[in-house]
C-alpha cells in the first residue's frame, strides 16, 4: 500500500519538488547503481542494547517513502534519491541501491526477482513506471501518465493509478497494460489504489472510494467520512483519515468498523497484520508520529515519534518505518 504509504503522492510529490523546506537540501544516494554498501559506512544502531530495542539501518538514499518487504529483505524506495535499497533486516543493513529515477513513490513486487515502481516525475529513467530486475538492475518501462498510486494484484498482474484519472491493470511479465478504466479521483491530493476481495479498490481525499473489478468496471461506490484505502487484510479493506480508521467489508460494500482517531491531522501510511495496526501520522503542529492500535480495543498501545513517517510495514518481530527526513529505516520491537 503504497506504498508511500507515508507522506501520499500528493504530499510526496510537494515534498521531492522542495516546497517543504524541511525535506530540502536531501543528497542523492552516494552509492552507484547496483553496489554494495560499504562495509566503513554506518551500522544500524540499537538504542539500548536490548532484542527489543529500537533499530535504526542508515539509508544512502534521500526521501525514504515506501517499503516492501520478502523475508528478511526490505526493499525501501527513496523518492528524491531515485535509488530503490535492498536491506538486509537480519544483518540491519543496506546492501546496494538501483537507480529508478527521481519522484518515486509507490512500490510493488509482482513475482520473484521483479519490482515495479510507481513515479510522478518521468525524467532520468524516462518512465512513469519503471519495472526492475532485482538480480540485474536492469529497467524496462511501461508506457504511462505521471503516477499517483500503485499496488500488487494477482497473478503477476499490478494496478497502476494515473493523477489524471486512469486505473491501469498492467501485466508485468508482458510488460504491457491489458485494461483500463477512467476514476474520478482527486487532483493534486492523496491517492492511493489497493487490491482485495478480486477487486482495485481506489481512492483519493475528498470522494468516495471505488471498487473496480477485474473486469475494469466500476461495482460499487462508498462514501467514506475521510481518507482512503492502504491495505486489504482480513477481509476487509482498511483505510484511514484524520478523524478515523475505518473498514470496508466488501460482502455488502458497507463500512463495517470505525475506531475514533484523536489529534491526527493526517495519516501517511498504515499496515495490519491481526489485531495489530500501525499508523504513520502527524499530529497538528505538525508532528510527525507512529501510532500502534489494538483493533480489538480501539485503543493506542503504543505511540514512537518519528519526524516524517512515510511508510509502514509490518513483519513477525518488528514494524518498519520509512523516516523520511532522517532517511532511516526505522524497527520497533512488537
Amino acid at each position: 500500500m503504497s506504498g508511500m504509504r507515508r507522506l501520499l503522492a500528493a504530499s510526496l510529490a510537494v515534498a521531492l519538488a522542495g516546497v517543504m523546506a524541511a525535506c530540502a537540501g536531501g543528497g542523492g544516494s552516494s552509492l552507484p547503481s547496483n553496489s554494495p554498501a560499504p562495509s566503513t559506512g554506518p551500522r544500524a544502531q540499537d538504542t539500548n542494547g536490548s532484542a527489543g530495542a529500537t533499530i535504526r539501518i542508515p539509508l544512502s538514499g534521500a526521501a525514504p517513502d515506501a517499503i516492501a518487504i520478502d523475508g528478511t529483505t526490505a526493499w525501501v524506495l527513496a523518492g528524491e534519491g531515485g535509488t530503490l535499497m535492498e536491506v538486509d533486516l537480519g544483518a540491519s543493513r543496506q546492501v546496494r541501491s538501483i537507480d529508478v529515477g527521481f519522484g518515486a513513490t509507490h512500490l510493488a513486487l509482482p513475482l520473484p526477482g521483479v519490482a515495479a515502481v510507481a513515479r510522478f516525475d518521468s525524467s532520468g529513467s524516462g518512465s512513469y513506471l519503471p519495472v526492475v530486475e532485482l538480480e540485474t538492475g536492469v529497467l524496462n518501462g511501461v508506457s504511462t501518465g505521471a503516477l499517483g498510486g500503485l499496488c500488487d494484484g494477482a497473478d503477476g498482474v499490478i494496478w497502476a493509478l494515473e493523477k489524471a484519472g486512469r486505473l491501469l491493470q498492467v501485466d508485468v511479465a508482458r510488460r504491457a497494460i491489458v485494461g483500463d478504466a477512467a476514476v474520478h479521483i482527486g487532483r493534486d491530493v492523496h491517492t492511493e489504489v489497493q487490491w482485495g476481495a478480486g477487486a482495485a479498490w481506489v481512492g483519493s481525499d475528498g470522494t468516495p472510494v471505488l471498487r473496480i473489478g477485474a473486469d475494469m468496471h466500476t461495482d460499487a461506490t462508498i462514501e467514506v467520512e475521510t481518507g482512503l484505502p492502504f491495505v486489504v487484510h482480513g477481509g476487509l479493506v482498511w483505510g484511514a483519515g484524520p478523524a478515523q480508521l475505518w473498514a470496508i467489508d466488501p460482502d455488502s460494500n458497507e463500512i463495517a468498523r470505525r475506531i475514533a482517531l484523536e489529534q491526527v491531522f493526517e495519516v501517511l501510511a498504515l499496515d495490519i497484520d491481526g489485531n495489530d495496526a500501525w499508523l504513520a501520522i502527524r499530529h497538528p503542529g505538525p508532528v510527525g508520529a507512529v501510532l500502534r492500535l489494538d483493533l480489538a480495543s480501539g485503543n493506542v498501545v503504543q505511540e514512537f515519534p518519528v519526524s516524517l513517517p512515510a511508510a509502514v510495514r509490518i513483519a513477525p518481530d518488528r514494524a518498519w518505518v520509512a523516516s523520511y527526513l532522517t532517511n532511516e529505516l526505522i524497527g520497533f520491537a512488537r
